[in-house]
């Protein structure tokens, strides 16, 4: 275009449209939006107004009660109050009215009950506001109207706010009744019109925008197609440069395997500048090699997406989208490559998740029963003496100890009420308890809930608490500070707990609460991938403790490793009944130098698994695990198994080593761990009989429905009939496995190998759904019956009682077992072979 038809474009339509643009914007804030918070303000005052004359009025039926003779002035009053405390409205049921009198002096308050009653001439608000004067004087010149002073947030002392209230006189008593607004509630409401109100701006600004761009885009176009003819060559190379060049979104563009032109957007976003980007390759950018982008196109005429974390080093945490368009170009392929920044939408997406589970999970806690965290009570005589009871409390290793007068618990003494009233006044030990016993004892019911048992413990300011049945017989106690851990029993204040914990103790302890966690989340309806993650969270933090304790104990390791999780800990799908699957890469060693690291690492796994097993994660039946020899290898070593299992071994040896196919590495070197993934990757890709063996045990599995549509039971006794739960999900999980393998899939969770399985089109969108429901089914059944005997002082395992379930639940679980046979169709139909 010449620069005279430049002009004649900018003014009469780039310039009008900016113009249009700039005048819409200034109409909203200027004009628009002032006027907005105008009326909102008045409808606010308009009803707290009508709101106090609805309080106004039960003030004025009472007088009537009184004016007919039918009760006191006194009862009215004190009725009325009453009623007019108790009213709430707005969104949270939180606001509320209060009355003084013309003193002024309080006569009730919801909220600050400490005023009732009192003085209030002389108080002030933060600023210095004599608020209940002003109050009095607004009535009596006006009768009613509006004041403005700092309160606090309705419930909440900590906060003081600004706020406008409207007061209105009641003169046959003498009162004043108000309620009011918070200005920051008004202020929020604004921010959040104003917000859209810029939004609807942006998003027609965006619309003219790209209206404009197009059309100047189309001018070009035609501009350069008459040029083409003279120029083909030339004009080839300048077109795709300024494609490039003119992007929105960092682009390149390949040809022979060469990037041949990149823009200035792509190298602000990897930190580098054109001149570098066109010297390097195109994997020294992107963690994908180039020749895996091109197999990607099986449609030449459609584009490709791919996501892929950046390589480069100034951006190395970064992941990007690549859109991937073939072209022509001068006679060649060519590939214009678009990349697109995801890491903040990732980071903003997955924080939004914690923090909507970790408030979840918070308020599921404390709506748990008190039952499991009932303690054994410790009980002495009254006459028992100070010396005798700190004895018994020595020995039973408890805090507190409550005091019996024949069979009435009538006090109780606790280790600060020994130093505070015993020690310190220098009591001889010969004294009784009765002499510091805190009386009476406090009591609950064994029905109540966690949040109940909090505000007893408040509002008492007791320490331990006495546990009663309907009976009245006492069951046991409990104690506030554990009551008090259960509040803060979110998946991120326990990994906090288990980073700080010095001893593995404290980790015993820590991990004697995850069913809790998984109890709550299942009464809640949680989804279970979402539970089998929270469990791998906490299950991950400790064994990454354990082992930054194992080697402050023993010395910095002597060479680099990396300890990897297997089977379901590698699968991140961790149940409350699971045993160690463990394993330590070394780095390649020789001589010396490995027999000095193999004696270190025996002494390492030893602590680490023996630790283990402390905590609540029991020794593999199988010796799978990092203590054996075996397997604590350097990197080599590991190739080797990997290679046999797959060029050599038989169907029985496949499905023996199918555990260590689900691999993830938790410590240490995740280079010898990435290396050792991409060689079984590489390895089993085109082992069509390896692939025939594994898929064997999952054709074969037998069907758990009987020809007359009932579920073969694993186990019968009397009126039993149980399943094994994880027996019936292992074909999903080899599902996943074998088609994630043969795919060089690096996913080792079975939803996410799943979802991935289907985003490329390996399993249809149907029978995704139906796996995933089933896989989910099958878990909620297995944790639900673990986190029941857990909570019922049971051993947790993976059998499910038919009887026990409902009718819903038993013809979920017949549709669950049918897919399994569509599972079974469709490995036969891709691996078929003869062994």
């Amino acid at each position: 275009m010449s620069k005279e038809t430049n002009i004649k474009f900018y003014f009469r339509i780039v310039l009008p449209s900016v113009l249009a643009i700039i005048l819409f914007v200034v109409s909203i804030f200027i004009f628009i939006l002032p006027a907005f918070e105008k009326s909102m303000l008045r409808g606010k005052n308009e009803m707290i107004n009508q709101l106090t004359n609805t309080a106004w009025s039960v003030l004025d039926e009472y007088r009537h009660k009184v004016n007919d003779g039918l009760i006191s002035v006194e009862e009215a009053q004190r009725e009325s109050a009453s009623i007019i405390e108790l009213m709430r409205y707005g969104q949270q049921h939180k606001d509320y009215f209060w009355i003084i009198d013309t003193l002024p002096s309080m006569i009730m308050h919801p909220y600050r009950p400490e005023l009732n009653g009192k003085d209030l001439r002389e108080y002030k608000d933060p600023e210095g506001t004599f608020l209940f004067r002003e109050a009095v004087a607004k009535v009596k010149t006006q009768g009613e109207g509006f004041i403005r002073y700092i309160w606090q947030w309705k419930d909440d002392s900590t906060r003081m706010v600004p706020k406008l209230s409207y007061v209105k006189s009641y003169p046959e008593w003498g009162w004043v009744i108000g309620t009011g607004i918070y200005l920051d509630d008004v202020a929020d409401e604004i921010k959040v019109l104003r917000n859209k109100l810029l939004r609807l701006s942006l998003i027609i600004m965006l619309i003219i925008t790209i209206a404009l761009f197009y059309i100047m885009r189309q001018s070009l176009f035609i501009e350069r197609e008459r040029k083409n003819a003279e120029e083909n060559l030339k004009l080839s190379r300048h077109k795709y440069k300024s494609l490039v060049e003119a992007s929105t979104e960092g682009t390149l563009m390949m040809l022979g395997g060469k990037i041949i032109f990149a823009n200035l957007r792509l190298a602000n976003m990897l930190g580098s500048t054109v001149e570098e980007i066109m010297k390097l390759k195109f994997e020294d950018l992107f963690g994908i090699p180039w020749g895996e982008v091109l197999k990607e196109f099986s449609d030449p005429n459609k584009s490709v997406a791919i996501e892929t974390p950046v390589k480069f080093e100034s951006a190395i945490q970064k992941e990007v989208i690549l859109s991937v368009s073939r072209v022509e170009y001068d006679s060649e392929e060519g590939y214009i490559v678009i990349a697109k920044d995801i890491s903040r939408q990732k980071r903003i997406e997955k924080g939004t998740e914690d923090l909507n589970r970790e408030l979840q999970m918070s308020l599921l806690l404390m709506n748990q029963p008190i039952k499991p965290f009932i303690r054994d009570i410790v009980i002495c005589d009254s006459s028992t003496t100070l010396m005798e009871a700190a004895g018994i409390m020595t020995r039973k290793s408890c805090e507190s100890i409550f005091v019996r007068v024949n069979d009435s618990v009538i006090g109780s003494v606790t280790d600060g009420d020994l130093r505070a009233r015993a020690l310190a006044k220098n009591l001889q030990g010969e004294k009784p308890v009765s002499e510091i016993m805190t009386s009476p004892v406090v009591a609950i019911q064994d029905d109540a809930l966690l949040f109940e048992a909090l505000l007893l413990f408040k509002n008492e300011g007791v320490s331990h608490l006495l546990v009663q049945n309907h009976n009245g017989e006492n069951v046991g106690m409990l104690n506030y500070k554990e009551v008090l851990d259960i509040q803060y029993n979110s998946v991120d204040f326990t990994i906090k707990e288990i980073i700080a914990s010095e001893d593995v103790a404290s980790l015993v302890k820590i991990n004697s609460r995850t069913p809790a966690f998984v109890n709550a989340l299942l009464e809640s309806g949680e989804k279970t991938d979402n539970i089998t993650r929270v469990i791998t969270s906490v299950s991950d933090a400790l064994c990454y403790r354990l082992i930054e304790l194992t080697i402050e104990k023993l010395g910095p390791p002597p060479c680099g490793f990396a300890f990897i999780s297997l089977g379901s800990e590698g699968r991140k799908e961790q149940t409350l009944s699971t045993d160690q699957d463990n394993a330590i890469i070394l780095e390649d060693l020789e001589g010396v130098k490995l027999e000095n690291a193999q004696v270190y690492f025996k002494k390492f796994a030893n602590d680490v698994n023996n630790n283990l097993n402390r905590i609540g994660f029991r020794f593999c039946p199988g010796e799978i695990m990092a203590r054996n020899p075996k397997w604590t290898q350097p990197l080599e070593v590991w190739k080797g198994y990997f290679t046999n299992w797959i060029t050599n071994s038989d169907p029985q040896s496949i499905l023996d080593s199918s555990i260590f196919f689900d691999l993830r590495c938790l410590y240490g070197d995740f280079t010898l761990f990435d290396s050792l993934k991409n060689h079984v990757l590489e390895k089993a890709s085109n082992q069509s009989v390896f692939f025939q063996h594994m898929a064997l045990p999952i054709t074969k599995f037998r069907s758990r429905l009987s020809m007359f549509g009932s579920i073969v039971s694993d186990h019968e006794s009397g009126e039993s009939k149980e399943v094994d739960i994880k027996k019936i999900q292992l074909p999903i999980i080899g599902f996943a496995r074998i088609y994630a393998l043969k795919n060089k899939l690096k996913e080792s969770n079975t939803l996410q190998r799943l979802k991935r399985l289907q985003s490329l089109n390996i399993i249809n969108d149907e029978l995704y759904r139906e796996i995933t429901v089933s896989y989910s089914v099958l878990m909620q059944l297995r944790l639900r019956s673990q986190a029941n005997a857990i909570m019922n002082n049971q051993a947790p395992g993976n059998m499910v009682d038919i009887n026990s379930l409902t009718a819903v639940e038993l013809a979920t679980l017949k549709k669950v077992l049918s897919v399994l046979s569509e599972l079974q169709v469709q490995l036969n139909f891709d691996f078929k072979g003869t062994s």
